[in-house]
């Protein structure tokens, strides 16, 4: 019998054996959908499926909704923070307080605080793939600190949809208006949100924002990528059908739950119908067969031939918490977060598993904290901040123009960790100070979020103050000569 050979339709060449067992085309593979898309024809044309389901899941699914929940809180806390380090102290002190006031007024709708408005970017980012922020001058009489506000957007605002090439050979991608160099120069927004129902001046027509005044915020996990996926998109299938599941289930408990047994009898005949099976009673023309309430321990005496069946206790089955916990860790997988953060559950987990456990996901907030958070917005609003004050001769400045790096230097600091253990923890950084391996400025930043300088203030002060109340109490003791 002679060997058979496959043989590839479209060359009428044989297929060949791949070197890659993920490569392979067998009967394994049959099925696996892999297309060769790119970064934006994979992603835009599923954006808004992806957008609606993922704020559905949020709004519905408990999971979903403490899992994204989870991310935001620890990837922004209590908010990340500007440090102003520029060499030019007048302009230095002048900025930290004048930047303070004007966080609690940088809102347009004075709802949220600077620190509030990181919280809703970093939520509309991890639940909608992404959001916009758009700088809004403001008039020097608008009595502002600063005469600016920050306007956070949600996706919508710059259609997907859109793709053209304009007069000047600028195309619009996904939105996105790229210059010849490949350069954002734009954003194609609508005035209103496109999908509420009281936008009342809305007429569909876009309007044209420079990038200079947009920051678009979102994670780009491939390279050239325009628009961003939520961050639930690989658990939003299993987390659906999960829950429909445990719905079902819940309901099939709650149906089952109000009957307690079955009685029956080997046969019955038409006159069994017309007396109580119960008490023995004739019954009257057309009653029903009574209920019967029976108070703890009483017995029951049945007739003869009838056999009473009492319902077990609910079972779902041997390995059913098993199967229960395997589909809350794939979601949280999917999440991109540890199950225990997600479910509450802690059972399963030690100190020690806590403890490798949390730094690998401290790992990897930091790397959103500083590639995605703080470079996309914090920096963007800051310099924005210091810009206007700067021009509105709001702060001291020498030669703006030219030095302009000099007054836009800046540290940004995200809000501590707290400790896991804290005598261990707070022994091995005094001994990392001690030993030079770490700065104590350094150990102040990342441990509690604050600044050093501020740090040995306060303490002097207190240390001052504890003094004079001493003093004034006649507690220090009077110096010997």
């Amino acid at each position: 019998m002679k060997p058979r050979i496959r043989v590839n339709g479209a060359t009428g060449l044989p297929v060949k054996a791949s070197s890659y067992d993920g490569a392979t085309q067998g009967r394994r593979a049959s099925g696996w959908i892999a297309p060769s898309s790119g970064p934006n024809s994979s992603l835009t044309g599923n954006l808004a499926t992806l957008r609606n389901r993922s704020r559905a899941a949020y709004r519905n699914n408990p999971l979903i909704s403490m899992g994204l929940n989870r991310g935001v809180s620890n990837e922004i806390g209590i908010g990340v923070v500007p440090r102003f380090l520029s060499e030019d102290e007048s302009f230095r002190i002048a900025m930290s307080p004048l930047f303070d006031l004007w966080a609690m007024e940088c809102d347009p709708e004075l709802v949220l605080d600077y620190y509030g408005l990181q919280t809703q970017m970093c939520r509309a980012r991890r639940v909608g793939g992404e959001c916009f922020v758009r700088l809004r001058r403001r008039s020097i009489t608008s009595g502002l600190s600063i005469p600016i506000q920050i306007q956070v957007l949600e996706s919508e605002f710059v259609p997907e949809t859109l793709y053209e090439v304009r007069p000047n050979g600028n195309k619009v991608k996904a939105g996105i208006e790229y210059n010849r160099r490949g350069q954002r120069v734009a954003y194609w927004m609508y005035p209103e949100h496109p999908n509420e129902r009281d936008s009342f001046n809305y007429s569909g027509r876009l309007i044209r924002v420079s990038a200079r005044d947009v920051i678009h915020h979102f994670e780009p996990t491939r390279p050239g990528q325009a628009r961003g996926e939520p961050d639930a998109v690989q658990a939003l299938l299993k987390a659906h059908t999960f829950d429909t599941y445990d719905d079902a289930e819940l309901l099939r408990k709650q149906t089952k739950a109000p009957y307690t047994g079955f009685l029956t009898r080997d046969s019955w005949t038409d006159e069994d119908y017309n007396f109580d099976p119960f008490s023995g009673e004739q019954l009257p023309t057309g009653a029903d067969i009574p209920e019967v309430s029976v108070q703890s321990g009483s017995i029951l005496t049945g007739l003869p031939g009838e056999k009473l069946d009492l319902f077990k206790g609910d079972d779902t089955g041997q390995g059913y918490a098993d199967f229960m916990r395997e589909q809350k860790l794939s979601i949280a997988a999917g999440i991109g977060l540890p199950a225990e953060l997600m479910t509450g559950d802690w059972s399963k987990i030690n100190d020690r598993l806590y403890r490798a456990m949390i730094n690998e996901y401290r790992r990897e907030i930091e790397a959103l904290q500083d590639q995605i958070t703080i470079h996309q917005c914090c920096r963007r609003i800051v310099n924005w901040a210091i810009e206007s004050a700067v021009l509105n001769r709001l702060v001291p400045s020498i030669n703006y123009h030219t030095t302009k790096y000099v007054y836009h230097k800046v540290e940004h600091r995200p809000h501590g960790w707290k400790y896991i253990h804290p005598v261990q923890d707070i022994e091995a950084a005094i001994k990392a100070i001690e030993n030079d391996l770490e700065s104590r400025d350094r150990v102040i930043a990342e441990k509690g979020g604050w600044d050093a300088d501020e740090v040995d203030r306060q303490n002097v002060e207190a240390e001052k103050r504890l003094k004079e109340l001493r003093d004034n109490a006649g507690l220090n003791p009077e110096p010997e000569n």
